[in-house]
């Protein structure tokens, strides 16, 4: 560790190590023959701009096996095509360093006789999504017929740049289209296109750049055809064909917003010019037609619920249109059902919101940037953990599916610089006031944890152990001669501290519980040693905050400590944030106070002031990510009128987001920002794990469950909340005199069902048998075990 080792000479040592790890554990039979093999044609493979080439492979099959495997990657997008018929496009969202091959049974697109494989490779300039890399191509095809053949990528295969594709306006969402179609031959796609008087592909000489490939852990993204499509208020489906003249406007509307491809039939003379933009995303393409019969499918999706296809030039005729749904396959398995219809339906849009943000990735959102962000988690999870399951390898449902998580937190791992910093967002060149941001460094090690108490997956903690404890020194490294760490404080839009460097109490408070993570993640994998280092450090961190940031007289925590008064105060004026500074000491915050609260800085003697202070605070209008982490302390009271001052602020705060065309989450509850966002889906997860109560309680491993209904002033509620263990039903309906419930736990897991402890029991029966309940600091609890349990509660009178 860097503590042992000069900091230069360590950083050079470990980030080999780290890098040496992944290709590695990546190296099977497969990636190292497509490690070996990339190909391109003889035009510039520069590492600037774009560049658009197709590869043809043409051979012959005698009799078609059940199984035939295409094992590809590009640097750095590509589409299938097999003997004319769409196969796939890809590869998953990857950092340059950890790139990933796609591999799928081709065996029902073959026939006997002569075959053709056809791959567009895009070589894209960078976006929000994808990194600036030299081009490449790499694919291996495992027949497994008799002769068992294998055809790998060589000067055998067919080469020819797409000559469609013009230069493009640049957008940091997506991948904007400039077609002309008039350069490239129809049908070259199709398996009776001749491609005799293409060159041969030719190998790639330098692959210094090329790190190993491991084989795509993630399922193929589900495409959709979306139904119910109007044109001009009419519905889509019966008007076809078309008729369009130049300067006339056809105004298209999806039924929902989506994450969605087009594609268009069109017959024209050439030279006819579509143009197609969404005034709402950034979907802003122009094709241009070729002569005769044609289809158009853009390559990248778009975020949208209406767009507009404009004709400037021409007439043409438009045979059919479709738009194609392309997200990540989650199922939403949970339900959730009340007496409030507004919450109701605000579940089912914030559900519905995650579907669209979840690709290959979670990503931030889908109408301003679509990039993977480490604060996408933890509200990303926590709803796919309570709503959602995925298929594994073999289609069986897995329940909160933790794969995105992973990628995500190996991605950022990848994303490690010599300094021991990672990234704030993955797969992206971007660098500005965003590159670095090391409040997303420690959601990145609290991801961690989470991943890992979730899965149980000891290889993948093993696998990215070295990036952790590199970043965390590179905070230990920053702490002053009061033991805080000095950089720049946790980045919510409404923390007066956003950005100022200093020695700020909320990120002290999230690097606690990184350092805090990490060392139990140490002794999981048997990195004792690390693991004490981290917990002592973690300890001292905690002590330097209690001993220099708490504010004896309101009874709370300064929100920072500054050294630079005269520069602070210039930034708080540019923001036109109103906060004093006294002796270095800025005044205390509720953001301040909240995050020492909820990263468990506080010790239980200066909890009773802490709440005090934060009386009456709770509901100022402060950002969502913030209510995110009120909410939680908020349910930690464990009172009845707390519960009903959470569903109130929901109400109010997450009401515009119903109101608005979209209906789907917003950054922000006030206007500015993107309205289709992660930030906003997390009382999805509340309205799950809190109201009808289902949590997983621990580690996997310990296979229990806590159900503690909190109603709040809801009449009943009930529903299905997903655990990596199942699916778990509640139902939960208030009496004159109590509550009636039923309860169905999946099979092996013990739950220990929590009822109010606010009121004096009179009456608790179980499966129709009377039951003693036992209490526990005031709480009222049953433990039960899988299998469906009904009963009925009653409190005493005036309780």
């Amino acid at each position: 560790m860097n503590r042992h080792f000069p900091k230069i000479i360590c950083s050079i040592i470990i980030l080999f190590l780290f890098t040496f790890s992944i290709d590695a554990y990546s190296q099977d039979k497969i990636s190292k023959i497509l490690d070996k093999n990339y190909i391109w044609n003889v035009q510039d493979s520069s590492i600037k701009g774009d560049l658009h080439v197709v590869f043809r492979k043409s051979f012959s099959v005698a009799e078609v096996s059940k199984s035939a495997t295409l094992n590809l990657f590009a640097y750095n997008r590509f589409a299938v095509f097999i003997n004319g018929k769409y196969l796939m496009r890809g590869p998953v969202r990857f950092e340059n360093k950890g790139p990933q091959y796609a591999s799928a049974n081709i065996a029902a697109y073959l026939k006997k006789g002569k075959n053709v494989v056809v791959v567009v490779v895009h070589r894209f300039d960078h976006t929000g999504q994808i990194m600036a890399h030299e081009a490449g191509f790499t694919a291996l095809i495992d027949l497994k017929d008799a002769a068992k053949r294998q055809i790998k990528t060589d000067n055998s295969w067919k080469v020819s740049p797409e000559y469609a594709y013009l230069n493009r306006s640049f957008a940091w969402s997506s991948i904007r289209e400039n077609i002309d179609a008039r350069k490239m031959p129809a049908n070259y796609t199709s398996c009776t296109f001749n491609d005799q008087s293409w060159a041969n592909a030719v190998k790639v000489k330098n692959l210094t750049n090329f790190y190993a490939l491991r084989k795509q852990e993630l399922p193929f993204l589900k495409e959709t055809i979306i139904p119910n499509l109007t044109i001009n208020t009419k519905p889509a489906a019966r008007l076809f064909p078309i008729s369009i003249k130049q300067g006339d406007t056809l105004k298209v509307r999806l039924p929902d917003y989506y994450q969605a491809y087009l594609s268009l039939d069109l017959q024209a003379e050439a030279g006819a010019v579509l143009r197609l933009f969404d005034k709402d995303g950034e979907l802003n393409n122009t094709y241009t037609t070729r002569n005769g019969l044609q289809n158009y499918t853009t390559y990248d999706t778009y975020g949208t619920k209406n767009f507009i296809i404009y004709a400037t030039k021409g007439d043409l005729k438009l045979n059919r249109l479709n738009l194609t749904e392309r997200t990540y396959p989650f199922e939403r398995i949970g339900s959730f059902q009340s007496s409030d219809k507004m919450l109701n339906k605000l579940w089912d849009r914030l559900t519905r919101s995650l579907q669209i943000l979840s690709e290959d990735a979670y990503v931030d959102c889908a109408d301003r940037e679509r990039v993977e962000w480490m604060d996408c988690d933890p509200p990303a999870f926590d709803v796919t953990r309570t709503a959602m399951a995925g298929p594994d390898l073999n289609g069986k449902k897995m329940y909160a599916d933790a794969r995105l998580l992973k990628e995500m937190l190996r991605r950022t791992a990848l994303s490690q610089q010599p300094d021991g910093r990672v990234k704030a967002h993955t797969a992206s060149d971007r660098w500005d006031i965003h590159g670095y941001m090391e409040d997303r460094t420690c959601d990145w090690v609290e991801g961690v944890r989470r991943y890992y108490e979730s899965t149980g997956d000891k290889a993948f903690i093993k696998e990215i152990w070295l990036p952790v404890t590199r970043q965390l020194n590179w905070f230990l490294e920053r702490r002053t001669e009061r033991g805080l760490v000095k950089a720049r404080e946790w980045e919510v839009s409404t923390n007066p501290l956003r950005y100022q460097v200093c020695e700020g109490t909320g990120l002290n408070a999230f690097i606690f519980k990184a350092l805090t993570d990490a060392a139990y993640l140490g002794k999981e994998i048997g990195q004792n040693e690390e693991a004490a280092y981290f917990g002592d450090a973690a300890q001292k961190l905690r002590t330097a905050i209690n001993k220099y940031l708490w504010n004896k007289d309101k009874g709370t925590y300064y929100s920072a400590y500054i050294d630079n008064e005269a520069a602070a105060r210039k930034i708080f004026a540019a923001q036109k944030m109103d906060i004093s500074i006294k002796d270095g000491y800025a005044e205390p915050t509720f953001e301040a106070a909240i995050f020492a609260i909820d990263q468990e800085v506080v010790p239980k003697s200066r909890l009773d002031s802490m709440k005090q202070f934060l009386k009456n605070k709770w509901d100022k209008p402060y950002c969502f990510m913030t209510y995110y982490y009120s909410f939680k302390q908020m349910y930690a009271e464990n009172k009845g009128k707390t519960d009903e001052k959470i569903l109130d602020m929901i109400r109010e705060r997450w009401k515009a987001t119903l109101d608005y065309d979209w209906q789907t989450a917003w950054e922000h509850y006030f206007e500015e920002g993107s309205k289709v966002h992660i930030y906003g889906v997390f009382p999805a997860y509340f309205l799950s794990a809190y109201v009808l109560g289902v949590r997983l309680d621990g580690p996997v491993w310990n296979k229990k469950l806590v159900i503690d209904p909190r109603l709040g002033n809801l009449d009943y509620a009930n529903g299905d909340v997903v655990t990596e263990f199942g699916k778990t039903s509640v139902s939960w309906t208030k009496t004159k005199t109590g509550m009636k419930f039923n309860v169905t736990v999946p099979k092996g897991v013990t739950a220990r069902l929590k009822l109010n402890g606010e009121n004096t029991v009179a009456n608790f029966r179980l499966n129709n048998k009377p039951k003693n309940l036992k209490n526990e600091n005031g709480q009222y609890y049953v433990d039960i075990t899988g299998g469906e349990w009904w009963g009925e509660i009653s409190y005493k009178s005036g309780s």
